[in-house]
């Protein structure tokens, strides 16, 4: 029981870096911001505007979270160099087999048709209207700006780092000394909390449960990294190439439809064609027991 509550704390504690080192370089960037605000208008009659300044910091939050992404992976590459440990071989960042990146595009498809179509049914039907608010406001900032920037930030490095994390630092520090199921649990409930809001902590958490699994079954971050880069991506990209098509009923219940089925089916495969030691093991004593 002590080795499962050190793993615990361990994981909770480097929950608590990430979330300090995205908050140290937001605070670090948004002040950087500020003074050469402050510096390009002193001049200016009208002097300091807080809320031209609140805009100007909101319209470069793409940049402050690529920042923050990039130095979080960072951190921790140097504590693991520190430690004198195998990063790749720890974290398994690992080559994997071409069908399991194959089956990640498609489960990084099906995630989003699913989570888009489910929760606009969720939004239509009034229900947790400041919830969905909170996370537009949040969510607002992203989207402005260079589209490109915007992609860079939010559909790869963003993902990479937070698989990183979760599915790596995370993951592996919990599965030292604790169950597979409760690692996986675990992992994605704090992946949920880490978004700091209901309606994207609640996607977050099921989405956790299909990257920690996906990632247990494949021995690899590869096509967690893959599936997630891939959802966030056409996230990113669909006010821009559905912003002409109704949100009707129908439609979105189509996406769930189909997410869903696209989500079984390429679980389905991820099993089948990752046959782990456990899954030899069991079977092999199954045999036994049956002779």
């Amino acid at each position: 029981m002590k080795e499962k509550l050190k793993s615990f704390f361990a994981a909770v504690g480097y929950l608590f870096l990430t979330f300090g080192i995205q908050l140290i370089v937001s605070i670090v960037g948004g002040g950087i911001i500020g003074v050469i605000y402050a510096m390009n208008n002193l001049n200016e009659l009208n002097g300091f505007n807080p809320e031209e300044l609140t805009n100007k910091i909101l319209g470069l939050t793409n940049y402050i979270l690529l920042a923050s992404s990039i130095i979080t992976v960072l951190v921790f590459l140097l504590i693991y160099k520190i430690r004198k440990k195998n990063f790749k071989e720890e974290l398994q960042i690992v080559k994997t087999a071409k069908v399991n990146l194959i089956i990640g595009i498609t489960l990084g498809i099906s995630a989003w048709l699913f989570n888009s179509g489910a929760l606009s049914l969720v939004q239509e039907s009034g229900l947790f209207k400041d919830n969905f608010s909170m996370m537009e406001n949040l969510l607002a900032p992203l989207n402005q700006g260079n589209i490109f920037i915007a992609l860079l930030t939010v559909g790869i490095i963003a993902p990479f780092t937070e698989e990183f994390m979760f599915r790596g630092v995370i993951f592996k520090t919990l599965n030292k000394n604790i169950s597979i199921l409760w690692t996986i649990i675990i992992q994605a409930l704090f992946f949920g909390i880490f978004h700091g809001n209901l309606i994207q902590g609640t996607y977050a958490t099921l989405l956790g449960l299909v990257f920690g699994y996906i990632t247990y079954k494949t021995k690899s971050l590869w096509t967690s990294i893959i599936m997630h880069m891939i959802n966030n991506s056409i996230a990113t990209l669909s006010p821009y190439i559905l912003k002409n098509v109704p949100d009707l009923t129908s439609i979105l219940i189509g996406f769930v439809v189909v997410g869903a089925i696209g989500l079984i089916t390429s679980l389905y495969f991820i099993k089948k064609k990752n046959i782990s030691y456990e899954d030899v093991t069991i079977n092999f004593n199954d045999y036994r027991d049956l002779n």
